[in-house]
């Protein structure tokens, strides 16, 4: 995740370099993306770790097997 993150920000800085007739609107685009990476992540990761898959899965396994 953090080589995703710090790709992500050498293409945004290339970017911000080599085009500069879009360095309002990406100075704009940096900002928002960096207020909403924490939020975003957190939902995804929550996502992958909750899935409904697991859930069924432990419940039919804690009917099935007997207690001991």
């Amino acid at each position: 995740m953090v080589l995703i993150a710090i790709a992500f920000a050498l293409v945004l800085a290339l970017g911000y370099w080599a085009l500069p007739q879009f360095r309002a609107s990406l100075g704009t685009f940096i900002v928002v993306a960096c207020a909403l990476v924490c939020p975003l992540s957190m939902l995804f990761m929550m996502r992958g770790m909750h899935s409904s898959t697991d859930n069924q899965d432990a419940r039919s396994k804690a009917v099935t097997e007997p207690k001991s």
